[in-house]
């Protein structure tokens, strides 16, 4: 049987545990685009990355995974050269990969404000006639409220105070999160979104990415938004300085 896209795309990432992706014969190899900024682009370049890794300790676990329509994408724990949370997305074209994004972070392996880690938490898609209208809300969340600070607006999107939190610096709670927003600005290392390039979802998940600043640096923020009757109520990010264009090692952009 034919594997879907989200299982194409596990399947890839968890490749890089058990050394196989080339086996697997799902990245196209010849036609592979890159838009991690730290790798070169095409399948070499990733087969030659995987040499450097200390595969002793490497391993990866996804966590989440989703598709919408062409696109695989996976929520993944890993040990690559480090402890890290990611996302990763494959487009399919033939039954193949022809290209990936992803958003790399430290994971701190320990527990939030609130008892949580990175990546625990739902991991079902539910609710699935109702992605079109979910992409939307969480489309407009990011842009009405975290570009555009429209911060009167807040209680479209969320259920009261309700929001279960996975970001490492926070605990659960909208003010909590708003809160937090608001110190690091008088803290002079502000968390700005600038602009939305992709919003991807599957029933009641939906993975936006951005770009804009976090403390002065160039960032890509990839955020996750669980969605219950028209409401956020949980959230997990990734956040990931964007290099330089001169540091980078390949030219097709980071979105």
């Amino acid at each position: 049987m034919e594997l879907s896209n989200k299982d194409k795309a596990a399947t890839i990432q968890n490749s890089i545990e058990t050394a196989t992706l080339e086996e697997t014969g799902l990245i196209h190899p010849t036609s592979y685009k890159q838009h991690n900024p730290n790798v070169e682009t095409g399948l070499q370049a990733i087969l030659a990355l995987h040499d450097q890794m200390p595969m002793h300790k490497v391993y990866t676990n996804v966590v989440r995974q989703f598709q919408d329509g062409d696109y695989g994408f996976v929520h993944v724990d890993y040990f690559l050269f480090d402890y890290t949370a990611a996302f990763d997305i494959h487009r399919f074209e033939n039954g193949v990969s022809v290209e990936h994004w992803d958003n790399l972070q430290i994971n701190p392996r320990k527990l939030n404000k609130s008892g949580r880690t990175m990546t625990d938490g739902k991991t079902k898609a539910i609710d699935h006639h109702k992605t079109d209208s979910n992409k939307k809300l969480a489309q407009d969340f990011v842009q009405n409220i975290l570009i555009d600070g429209n911060l009167r607006d807040i209680s479209k999107y969320f259920d009261g105070d309700r929001l279960i939190q996975h970001n490492p610096h926070m605990g659960d709670g909208v003010k909590e999160f708003m809160d937090m927003l608001s110190q690091w600005e008088k803290e002079d290392k502000p968390q700005k979104y600038a602009q939305i390039h992709k919003v991807l979802g599957e029933g009641n998940f939906v993975l936006v990415l951005s770009e804009g600043y976090f403390g002065g640096e160039h960032s890509a923020f990839y955020d996750l938004y669980r969605i219950e009757e028209d409401k956020i109520v949980e959230h997990w990010d990734v956040i990931e300085a964007i290099p330089e264009l001169d540091k980078r090692k390949n030219t097709n952009g980071k979105f």
